[in-house]
């Protein structure tokens, strides 16, 4: 039991130490030791690549486009967004120590043989683009970083306010009811709720108050980002400055496009790598570029440009004069890129203190470009995914703090069995709800807008003590001829699990085979229907992927396959999931994470077909009762009524 809430959260620091220690030691495990040959059928490194061409973008930073011959490598773990170290290698494969020191980057696009890459620093010169270069997956620390130094923070403040609030939050002490610094007078503002219903109305009311936290806990379909924006949209009426903020870019993204939508004015901060091209033209990089200023660091950039190419003309057998002439066209070329950065790091901070809604990832606002901004307000979505050391770095950008999210949904990722025994897997507003579950700044919304009734049923029953209700608009949310659900049980099919020869992924290709014919009747009933295919494991996504493809010979526009992570936040008019474990020893590894299947099965808004193996999960006390509630619905079917 602790002893104090400063005693808490050095367990959770320690927890973070384990969990960088764990991510580190996996990518090196891949990494370090191995020969280059290794890596590259690991996907972890492209070798040889060449260097094709180079432009400037965003804070000067160079954006390189790469190539691999076909033997190079695979894509692998290079995505958009990864972080990746470019360098010469020596003949075992690793960083010439005589060759220039790493470059540090992230991708901006893949492609097959190709990749664009925005490399922290001065650009490459002309001779670079003659070298051999190596180039590998890295893992990025900053965020650990970030989590270390807002737990300190909050461990050793000695500001009196912050003191309370930690205590209060973590259950040693109580949350001051209004904050001193900051009254929100909102008469006059209630426009902003006319699409809520009360509940949601009610909660937006108490926020408005100046209530220095409060918490939305929003099941499936509820309405929580329609409350988010009232609430934003409110504040912003009367004169409130919001941070936004949550653990993913496309959480971000998502409240900023609404916030759009609402012709509410926002700021996107974050590499432009990880922002949606959708919000694009929210970003920092798009609202700098559009400043009439912006033409002065166009015009430092080109003269840089100019010079690098002067000092690119000296390559070999010069005498002193020249030497001197480079020297001098060197500086000239690193003074004007200089310039050009500080012109527009002025330019981004006046575009960000005119900005009333500013948008980060949790991670996002340590950025030191937010480091002294003032808000009144910060907004944290999807909190039951994020660790709870990355949200105590939002919590102190702001008087008063939202969280929002659903602990039932996808949890916190940690891989350190360490740092899982110490609490870093339980989100914060999980712990809260536990030790707060009536407090008056907890509200969880009951009505949901997205699911036919007997789809929102299970779900509510095992996750939500049943409060759940469908709204009249939506509770007989149907397509013609086809039922709300059905668990098909594929039980004494013989439709066996298999294991990847490499790695820990699982597949059933006789279930997909099964999944695939229902799925092709599901689209001839309803061909125009949105369809999601959901499996636990990214084996099986292959292969129904593969399977379909090879059926079909093409994609059809309204079916996508992905694995639970993708759908969290989506819905589709028809989800289909394919619990794929079937084995003697009933066991289902992945599928105890109940609350994946419960964001798989929350997505369907008309129809949701859930297949798998009764004998499996039957010993499974979550699953014997998704069977026994489609049993009781009348929506359990057995496999073998299709069987020939």
């Amino acid at each position: 039991m602790m002893k104090s809430a400063a005693e808490e959260l050095s367990v959770l620091a320690q927890a973070v130490v384990w969990e960088q220690r764990e991510e580190e030691g996996r990518l090196a495990e891949g990494l370090e030791g191995h020969s280059l040959r290794f890596r590259k059928r690991e996907r972890l490194t492209w070798s040889p690549v060449t260097l094709e061409s180079q432009s400037i973008t965003f804070g000067g930073r160079a954006c390189v486009v790469l190539s691999r011959p076909p033997h190079g490598g695979e894509v692998g773990a290079f995505r958009t967004g990864s972080p990746v170290s470019l360098y010469q290698a020596n003949d075992a494969g690793v960083p010439d120590p005589d060759g220039p020191p790493p470059r540090r980057g992230l991708v901006r696009k893949v492609r097959k043989h190709q990749l664009e890459v925005v490399l922290d620093g001065e650009p490459l010169s002309a001779q670079d683009f003659h070298e051999r270069w190596t180039l590998d997956v890295r893992g990025d620390d900053r965020s650990f970083r970030f989590m270390a130094e807002a737990l300190s923070h909050w461990i050793n403040t000695e500001d009196p306010a912050e003191r309370a609030f930690r205590d209060g939050l973590l259950g040693f002490g109580e949350i001051p009811l209004a904050s001193s610094e900051l009254e929100a007078p909102f008469i006059g503002h209630e426009a902003s709720l006319k699409s809520l219903n009360a509940l949601q109305s009610a909660w937006v009311k108490a926020v408005w108050s100046g209530r220095p936290f409060a918490l939305l806990h929003g099941p499936p379909g509820t309405g929580k980002t329609t409350t988010l924006l009232a609430l934003i949209e409110g504040l912003v009426s009367a004169g409130k400055r919001v941070l936004v903020t949550a653990q993913s870019n496309a959480a971000v993204d998502w409240i900023l496009l609404g916030c759009a939508h609402r012709s509410m004015e926002a700021v996107r901060i974050g590499h432009p790598m990880r922002v949606d091209p959708k919000v694009w033209s929210l970003s920092l990089e798009s609202r700098v570029e559009a400043e009439p200023e912006f033409k002065q660091v166009r015009d430092f950039r080109k003269r840089s440009a100019q010079s690098w190419k002067e000092v690119d003309r000296f390559r070999r057998n010069f005498g002193p004069a020249e030497r001197k002439e480079k020297a001098e066209a060197k500086r000239e070329a690193l003074d004007l890129s200089r310039e050009a950065r500080e012109m527009e790091a002025y330019i981004a901070e006046k575009v960000i203190r005119k900005s009333a809604i500013v948008g980060a990832t949790l991670a996002g606002t340590s950025d030191m470009m937010l480091r002294d901004e003032p808000f009144d307000y910060v907004i944290v979505d999807e909190a039951g995914q994020a660790m709870e050391p990355a949200v105590w770095i939002a919590m102190r950008k702001a008087p008063c703090v939202v969280l929002a999210g659903d602990h039932q949904q996808l949890p916190p990722v940690v891989k350190s069995s360490k740092a899982i025994g110490a609490g870093l897997e339980k989100s914060l507003i999980e712990k809260l709800l536990q030790r707060h579950p009536r407090s008056e700044w907890n509200v969880m919304l009951e009505e949901q807008y997205r699911m036919n009734q007997a789809i929102m049923t299970p779900s509510s029953d095992w996750f939500y003590e049943g409060r759940l209700k469908a709204a009249p608009g939506n509770a007989a949310c149907a397509l013609e001829g086809i039922p709300p659900w059905t668990w098909i049980d594929t039980a004494g099919c013989g439709f066996s699990e298999e294991r990847e020869s490499e790695g820990s992924s699982t597949s059933n290709r006789e279930e997909a085979q099964f999944v695939l014919d229902r799925l092709a009747e599901l689209v001839e009933q309803a061909p125009l229907a949105t369809i999601g295919v959901v499996a636990p494991y990214r084996a099986q996504i292959e292969v129904l992927e593969s399977l379909w493809f090879d059926r079909f010979g093409q994609a059809h526009e309204g079916i996508e396959f992905a694995t639970v992570d993708a759908f969290q936040g989506q819905e589709r008019d028809i989800m289909i999931l394919s619990l794929t474990r079937c084995n003697e020893e009933g066991a289902i590894g992945f599928l105890k994470e109940y609350r994946r299947t419960n964001v798989a099965m929350t997505r369907a808004r008309a129809h949701l077909l859930v297949v798998g193996d009764g004998a499996t999960l039957g010993g499974d006390p979550f699953f014997a009762r998704m069977m026994e509630l489609a049993e009781e619905a009348g929506a359990y079917r057995s496999a073998w009524e299709w069987m020939s």
